[in-house]
């Protein structure tokens, strides 16, 4: 059951991808375009899923906002890798007084919910897509760092290190070859396991407005935009609705495959 419910997710992931990258291809219209003629239009051959309270088609929508959700999110990891890796590499390679003064700052971050800083941040920054990855990717890196620095405080005291060290090997040369592609694969699961909650995250800014801006097709913007037409026509609110939760529960059913035992294992080979 388990592995079924790993290659749905698979094959989910698959889909969100295509959709996400043909989306100029598979949208029936522009998800800007505005007809007020057309306003709040329920499902037919012309708008499959209706239209909004400005007239714009609904599944054009949807389909961009696929596209938005993937590639920042996608940013937003790669961004927080590219901080954490080295930064975690080398407080767990050095340890000692750095490690102390980081761990003193991971203890202050961790201390309140990733959800509600990256909020805090985003609230002073403003609106924007740029903004929105700057938020959230100054919260996220502690969390990686400090796993990346727990990783590299074990690794460094196994025999091969030792030995390494004790052959003369510099410091650059060891992290590179005996503690990097020991540390490398477990992180990017784990990376991968967050990113239905960085996609849960952007949405719920986006809703409560302090997100992207108004006229860029996004699922929280779609449902912070239909929530005052929810009794007329629900569906405004359920399609962006049921988009969030397709695509957190895949990445969380990718996530999920990996158990310990399987984080483990890769951590071993």
């Amino acid at each position: 059951m388990k592995n079924k419910l790993f290659y749905l997710a698979v094959g989910m992931a698959v889909f969100l991808i295509f959709v996400a990258i043909f989306a100029p291809l598979l949208a029936p219209y522009d998800p800007q375009h505005i007809d007020l003629a057309n306003k709040l239009q329920l499902p037919s051959d012309t708008h499959l899923l209706g239209t909004d309270h400005l007239g714009r088609d609904v599944l054009s929508r949807l389909i961009y906002g696929t596209r938005l959700s993937l590639s920042i999110s996608a940013v937003i990891t790669v961004c927080t890798l590219v901080i954490s890796f080295p930064v975690g590499l080398l407080v767990g390679w050095l340890g000692g007084r750095t490690e102390k003064v980081f761990s003193r700052f991971a203890d202050i971050v961790m201390a309140f919910p990733s959800f509600l800083l990256s909020m805090a941040f985003a609230g002073i920054l403003g609106q924007g897509l740029g903004n929105i990855v700057l938020a959230v990717t100054l919260v996220e890196w502690v969390y990686y760092s400090r796993i990346l620095r727990n990783m590299v405080f074990t690794v460094k005291n196994y025999e091969y290190v030792m030995a390494a060290k004790s052959m003369g090997a510099s410091s650059g040369y060891i992290i590179y070859k005996h503690i990097l592609p020991f540390v490398f694969k477990p992180v990017l699961i784990i990376a991968l396991m967050n990113v239905g909650s960085i996609i849960l995250m952007i949405s719920s800014f986006s809703f409560l407005g302090i997100g992207v801006q108004p006229n860029i097709s996004e699922w929280g913007m779609m449902l912070n935009d239909a929530k005052q037409f929810f009794r007329r026509i629900p569906g405004l609110v359920m399609y962006p609705g049921l988009a969030i939760f397709v695509t957190v529960l895949t990445f969380n059913l990718l996530g999920e495959n990996f158990d310990k035992k399987g984080l483990k294992r890769l951590w071993e080979n």
